[in-house]
């Protein structure tokens, strides 16, 4: 069951892009965070009221929607929020994507089967012959783990880059005056 409802995120939604009421205000009135509120709004300006429609259906990601999502947060220089509403997607589903990335890589992010094993007799020696083998990777997905981790790179290195010529630039002012 969901804490709330399609109708209240759209109603609550409607006010704030109509400038009928502030975040704070409707934060009290309804005893919600503000926090929430605000990606409510941030995913409704993104993709439409639709977007904050309740979903009562499990998803299943596959592996290239996972990688574009992290490359994406890794390449550009939005938060967690932002991202998620753009794909779509919960934003605690966008941090544990990234740090099993960061951890595993590509093939950490390969959809597994959910939920309790079967119960068999034979169990204990199908799970010793499951841990022991690794799926290996295909080409093209060694490929996108390899891009998205240069990719990752080289937005490290823009980054930093302009952070020592801003710093060159403090210091050449600071060495005239």
């Amino acid at each position: 069951m969901t804490k709330y409802s399609t109708k209240l995120k759209i109603e609550i939604t409607n006010k704030i892009l109509s400038n009928k009421a502030s975040v704070n205000g409707l934060s009290k009135k309804y005893n919600i965070n503000r926090s929430v509120i605000r990606r409510w709004t941030v995913l409704a300006r993104e993709q439409g009221l639709m977007a904050l429609k309740v979903k009562h259906k499990k998803h299943n990601y596959n592996i290239e929607f996972k990688l574009n999502v992290v490359k994406y947060y890794l390449t550009h220089d939005l938060g967690m929020n932002q991202v998620a509403s753009k794909f779509n997607v919960n934003p605690s589903q966008v941090l544990v994507w990234t740090n099993t990335f960061n951890k595993l890589g590509a093939i950490g992010l390969i959809p597994r089967k959910k939920g309790r094993p079967m119960k068999k007799n034979n169990y204990k020696k199908q799970d010793s012959v499951n841990k022991n083998t690794k799926l290996p990777l295909s080409e093209k997905e060694k490929y996108e783990e390899k891009i998205a981790q240069l990719e990752q790179k080289v937005y490290d290195l823009e980054l930093s880059n302009y952070c020592l010529k801003g710093l060159r630039a403090v210091m050449k002012d600071y060495q005239t005056k």
